[in-house]
């Protein structure tokens, strides 16, 4: 029986681990506005570290709230070498998304990968990509959501370079612990 308990149990500490810190948030922010502030560059290249609590923290209580409204929750494990293990959930709501087929609109997402940064700038490259369960493969993925971009003036891809954040000039992760270059 206590066996039982213990079992039942272990999923809730796994919920209150995940809880997200609104103090963490406004470290990786404050950061982040302060950096992006800085009006003359420095000549010598700096690092900041944070914990990936920290970090997840910034991603749900602050960023996506901000940029990305349709991100429901983001978990990201930070490993060395610049490779993620992660998962999100994405819930497309009104008339924005009301091509999107009702069965992707509330959509879980688990991937698994590593980041590059060059330049200023960062993508991810996919290693593993599973969406609501199901197993894909990037490119496949990737060559369907260009077909689907009809009529857009400029194709997007899941591989696209994106440009840091200002102020930034490079990301590293080690394990659980990401560090800004700026």
């Amino acid at each position: 029986m206590k066996r039982a308990v213990v079992w039942l149990l272990l999923p809730c500490l796994a919920l209150l681990a995940a809880e997200f810190s609104p103090d963490k948030a406004r470290k990786v922010d404050a950061f982040l506005a302060r950096i992006a502030a800085r009006r003359q560059p420095s000549l010598f290249l700096r690092k900041s570290a944070f914990s990936e609590s920290e970090l997840n923290s910034y991603l749900n209580l602050i960023y996506v709230k901000k940029y990305a409204p349709e991100i429901r929750f983001i978990e990201l494990r930070l490993k060395d070498k610049n490779r993620v293990d992660g998962r999100l959930s994405v819930q497309l709501r009104g008339e924005k998304y009301a091509a999107v087929p009702q069965f992707l609109r509330d959509t879980e997402v688990q991937f698994r990968g590593a980041f590059e940064c060059s330049h200023n700038r960062m993508r991810f490259v996919f290693s593993e990509l599973a969406i609501n369960g199901s197993r894909f493969s990037a490119d496949a993925l990737d060559e369907a959501f260009g077909a689907a971009q009809v009529g857009a003036r400029e194709k997007r891809s899941l591989f696209d370079w994106f440009t840091l954040l200002p102020g930034l000039k490079g990301v590293q992760s080690s394990e659980r612990t990401i560090v800004f270059l700026y």
